[in-house]
């Protein structure tokens, strides 16, 4: 079923970032060193403390204590507590990203299952992360940016790939591309907050994800492509598996990349 294997390409090829602004109001026009050390103290220890205890008992105070910032610096700097998280998500996202190689085409629906398989397998590691990202998503007082910043996260790639299958003309004409990428969006994330929750078990969780974004496109799909998404959902209700892709490969940060990242 899966697509023959091509050479490893970044994820980055096929996942552009999001342009969620540190502060919605004050866009800095100068950013002096410091400036930039404290935020990225804040940032590298707010990523580690929702590692360490989710966000249920995320606390500014302690933040900035770990940091040694004043508090007022960080609200300065970031606004709200959400928009911290957030783009401390973001950054544990993109480290992932920016490193892991997959072995099939973007453009393709294979492709396209394959990372999405991939990045949500990696969610039974980084369970705090993920609970804070779905609690973020789902609360009625999320700042519509930080909103849109965390839709974007979960299409990434996966708008790509609705893209390039708009342009070569798989998806069925009355089909609204932001419609589809933001109910695609949905979906994930409430089959995530579903596992997140314990409504559904580990074993579930990817079978589960991915039979539903298989019933969704199937309904906006159309020729070659729709065939093989039905392939893809009978094999998984058939097997009660995911499908199997080459297995992506990890690239290590270079010393200089490492060191920005800081």
């Amino acid at each position: 079923m899966s697509k023959a294997a091509r050479p490893q390409a970044p994820a980055r090829e096929t996942a552009p970032r999001d342009l969620l602004d540190a502060h919605p109001e004050k866009p800095l026009l100068y950013v002096s060193p410091l400036i930039l050390e404290r935020r990225r103290r804040l940032l590298r220890e707010a990523r580690q403390m929702i590692a360490e205890g989710g966000i249920e008992n995320f606390s500014v105070r302690q933040l900035c204590r770990r940091a040694e910032v004043a508090q007022r610096t960080l609200y300065n700097a970031f606004h709200t507590k959400d928009r911290v998280i957030a783009l401390a998500i973001r950054e544990a996202y993109d480290a992932f990203n920016d490193h892991v190689r997959y072995r099939t085409e973007p453009d393709t629906l294979g492709g396209m299952l394959d990372r999405a398989i991939a990045i949500n397998r990696r969610n039974f590691k980084v369970r705090n992360y993920t609970r804070a990202v779905v609690a973020i998503y789902f609360a009625p007082g999320t700042p519509r940016d930080v909103w849109d910043a965390l839709r974007e996260m979960s299409l990434g790639w996966k708008l790509s790939w609705l893209e390039a299958a708009e342009r070569r003309g798989d998806l069925q004409p009355w089909v609204s591309l932001e419609h589809l990428a933001t109910t695609m969006a949905n979906l994930q994330y409430a089959t995530i907050n579903n596992w997140a929750l314990g409504r559904l078990s580990d074993e579930e969780y990817l079978p589960q994800l991915i039979e539903r974004m298989l019933l969704l496109l199937i309904g906006a799909l159309r020729g070659p492509v729709r065939e093989e998404a039905q392939g893809y959902l009978l094999d998984i209700r058939r097997t009660g598996k995911v499908p199997a892709f080459p297995l992506p490969t990890w690239a290590p940060p270079r010393p200089e990349e490492g060191q920005a990242a800081e």
